[in-house]
């Protein structure tokens, strides 16, 4: 059942001291989002408040009434190939996903994720495959905005190329009588952020790691890490109503340009 329009929970905030919940799939961006809407909206983000921010969204229900946290999100998302890439990497720091070391065992092996691998008790779920878990969170995104939701898609690939741009689309989200200057400086930080959580908050220091590289939002760089092979076993699982949910009306297309000599060659070497 969708909320009506005058429904005060429809309402978006009326000024920057309002919070905004951001989510997102593992490694897709939501640490960079929530540092640029904090710095150049001035409005506090909320990670995991009710909701574990990389969790499929749980149905809650108040009657009939949907219930999602009384506040605007917004999901910011990775293409599938590039997340993809990022998370089997992730992987093999044994990390919240189950340690994989080949490319091509990670892509077609049920998917697991938890919470927190290193305590017992924790959240856990598990997917046909990474590309379904994708699907999945992203279609569950999706249908909260068909049904009255405040919920607004960011490409992380935009927000890096384009921050600016990004941010003006957020506040006009958010608020549109406080608009951005899409015109203005916007500084991507140039080490990548302290993965944060609404938990433990020594976790949420500002501390930088490693040189940010704009390369990790790079449909081609990914491609040519992935293969050819890979990405349409990736894709063979991502449905397009999703991929337009996100922001990314043919893709499909979109990454066959971007494939290069080296994608092919990846493939025929096949040593992932």
């Amino acid at each position: 059942m969708g909320i009506p329009a005058n429904d005060p929970r429809q309402q978006r905030p009326g000024d920057r001291t309002a919070e905004v919940r951001v989510m997102g799939t593992p490694r897709s961006g939501t640490n960079l989002t929530k540092y640029l809407i904090q710095h150049y909206l001035k409005a506090p983000v909320v990670f995991d408040r009710g909701f574990w921010k990389h969790g499929v969204f749980p149905a809650l229900m108040n009657g009939h009434d949907l219930q999602y946290g009384e506040l605007p999100i917004v999901v910011v998302s990775k293409d599938p190939v590039t997340q993809l890439l990022s998370w089997f990497r992730y992987s093999r720091n044994h990390s919240i996903f189950q340690p994989e070391h080949r490319l091509g065992s990670f892509l077609r092996k049920p998917f697991e994720i938890r919470q927190d691998f290193t305590r017992p008790g924790r959240m856990e779920y598990r997917f046909r495959s990474p590309a379904d878990y994708w699907n999945q969170f992203h279609f569950a995104m999706e249908a909260l905005r068909r049904n009255g939701v405040p919920v607004h898609f960011v490409c992380y690939e935009q927000l890096v190329s384009n921050p600016a741009l990004c941010l003006g689309s957020i506040s006009g989200f958010l608020d549109p009588s406080l608009p951005f200057d899409t015109g203005a400086a916007v500084a991507i930080p140039e080490r990548t952020l302290v993965a944060s959580n609404d938990i433990d908050h020594a976790a949420t220091s500002p501390v930088h790691q490693a040189r940010f590289d704009p390369a990790r939002a790079d449909l081609a760089a990914a491609l040519a890490r992935v293969g050819w092979r890979n990405a349409g076993i990736i894709l063979r699982d991502i449905d397009d109503d999703v991929l337009a949910a996100t922001g990314r009306t043919g893709f499909r297309k979109t990454w066959r340009e971007a494939a290069s000599p080296m994608a092919l060659l990846r493939s025929l070497i096949g040593f992932w």
